[in-house]
């Protein structure tokens, strides 16, 4: 038997792994690698937005896709790749994801149109998916039970200040490099991580004969997903009646309800459902999620309002988040122990609303100083820094081990889920309201330059400079006051979002659940 209470030099897992502390040591930090490229590539494409729309002549709906395909195909593969590496081996299933990742963002980078670049933002979220569903796996095989909480914390604020460093660096790169530099930029950072990962991550399988995988289920859940995103990313467009609207919404709907169903019915479950019957569970995914979606939504819109509606150069843009990553890190930092002095009701509801008031200040920022704004990214980061990782003890602390798991899968498919559904829901909103204050000025314009100006904020921009000086002027002014004025209706959608969630952490969390649920 192991005394947990000194680090040995070798710890040896039920599943078979032995590790050094050194090369253990190494292992982690090529994980937090990963986790740390995964997160800068959730947001780096925000900054280059409006440049990949100059370029490629994308619209609205499209540049919402070039965010979403990587955020969806990423959530829906997620529980699936951690099957696969469970069944076929943790570090082959990361190793040759990672190769894909690696390609997928070579293909990105030289994309000769927006449809090339949805598809390979497509494959790389395929290939995040199996890199990151196995890390926690891999993590619990190479450390004991004592020093597991601390690398899974080191795991986790990687993943985290990944999501902060990408706006960033883009925006270093954007300065001197034409779009597809941040998507270049994976490639030798994962080059070296699958050199040194083969070497030092050891190969480890869930013990035990393996179950059936669960095909039907992975299925379900990807067409669930990907058929409500879609109709809420065409809804403004289209509009919400329109008959592919509805039926993209409707597939999205009834392939939800018929996963719920197959998982309830299935002897192997991909996922099991029921753990959401758990009060605190269920409350701590909801809260990741609404996390997430603030998360990618401010940074969706903000580089976007900067650049086109304020002027800012992309450089300055990226300067911008600096003291959002700055703190955001260090306080994530200091996550647990407020949430070990609060309590989960505390911090939780506190951090929403925290969250809630930053968001507040963007809606109204306007042509208010830049230091208002500043403010607000920085008091953001202090609210948000309590909403990732606290949220994923609640969830742990209340299944039983057996239920690990599934607890796992539910941490990283709220995750993502909230980062798709925010591009998608404030794009939305941000569209619908845009093209509204829009239309009025739209009949002095030729059909060609009307639908480019409709598309997006970009192309009214572009529209305008090959327009007489007072018609390209009145266009690119009336362009900036709809957007503008989208954004506010949407980032007070959010802040309401974030109050409601607050309200529920409130009254779920640190309360009996009631009688033992019972989970199989």
């Amino acid at each position: 038997m192991h005394d947990h209470g000194r680090l040995h030099p070798h710890h040896q897992e039920p599943g078979g792994t032995l590790v050094g502390a050194r090369r253990r040591s190494l292992a982690l930090g090529i994980l937090c690698l990963c986790a740390l490229t995964s997160g800068v590539d959730l947001t780096i494409t925000n900054v280059a937005l409006p440049e990949i729309g100059r370029a490629l002549d994308a619209g609205t709906d499209e540049l919402q896709w070039t965010i979403d395909a990587y955020n969806l195909v990423l959530a829906g593969m997620l529980v699936l790749g951690g099957a696969l590496a469970d069944r076929e081996g943790r570090r082959r299933v990361f190793l040759v994801s990672y190769a894909v990742f690696a390609l997928a963002s070579l293909a990105a980078a030289f994309s000769p149109s927006t449809g090339a670049l949805i598809a390979a933002r497509a494959v790389m979220g395929l290939g995040a998916a199996g890199v990151t569903a196995p890390a926690l796996a891999i993590i619990a095989s190479m450390y004991p039970p004592d020093k597991r909480g601390r690398a899974i914390g080191t795991f986790v604020v990687f993943g985290a200040t990944g999501l902060a460093v990408g706006p960033i660096a883009g925006g270093l790169l954007l300065d001197h490099f034409w779009w597809g530099s941040v998507f270049l930029v994976n490639v030798p950072i994962i080059a070296v991580g699958i050199v040194l990962g083969a070497r030092t991550i050891p190969e480890s399988r869930a013990p035990g004969p393996a179950g059936r995988l669960d095909l039907v289920g992975a299925v379900l859940s990807v067409v669930g997903l990907g058929g409500l995103l879609f109709g809420i990313i065409e809804g403004p467009g289209r509009g919400w009646t329109a008959p592919v609207v509805l039926l993209a919404l409707g597939i999205g709907v009834v392939g939800l309800a018929a996963f719920v169903g197959w998982e309830l019915r299935t002897s192997s479950p991909l996922f099991d459902v029921r753990i959401l019957r758990r009060a605190p569970v269920a409350t701590g995914a909801i809260t990741l999620l609404v996390a997430y979606l603030l998360l990618t939504s401010y940074l969706f819109l903000n580089p976007q309002y900067l650049q086109d509606v304020r002027g800012e150069s992309i450089v300055s843009v990226g300067l911008m988040f600096v003291p959002f990553a700055v703190v955001f890190g260090l306080c994530s930092l200091q996550a647990q122990r407020i949430l070990q002095r609060l309590g989960a009701r505390t911090t939780i509801a506190l951090g929403l609303i925290v969250t809630a008031g930053a968001i507040v200040v963007f809606a109204f920022a306007g042509t208010r100083p830049l230091w208002v704004m500043l403010a607000g990214t920085v008091v953001l980061g202090i609210g948000l820094s309590v909403l990732i990782a606290p949220p994923s003890t609640v969830v742990m602390n209340n299944l039983p081990a057996a239920k690990a798991g599934d607890g796992s899968s539910l941490n990283f498919v709220s995750r993502f889920v909230g980062a798709s559904f925010g591009v998608a829901v404030v794009g939305s909103l941000l569209a619908s309201a845009y093209v509204r204050d829009l239309d009025p000025v739209l009949p002095a314009l030729d059909p060609a330059q009307a639908d480019k100006a409709r598309g997006s904020l970009q192309g009214a921009l572009e529209v305008a400079d090959t327009l007489p000086p007072a018609t390209g002027d009145a266009l690119a002014s009336a362009a900036r006051d709809a957007f503008d004025r989208g954004a506010t209706i949407a980032y007070l959608a959010l802040a309401a979002l974030a109050l409601i969630a607050a309200a529920v952490a409130w009254y779920t969390l640190d309360r009996p659940d009631g009688p033992e649920q019972t989970t199989r």
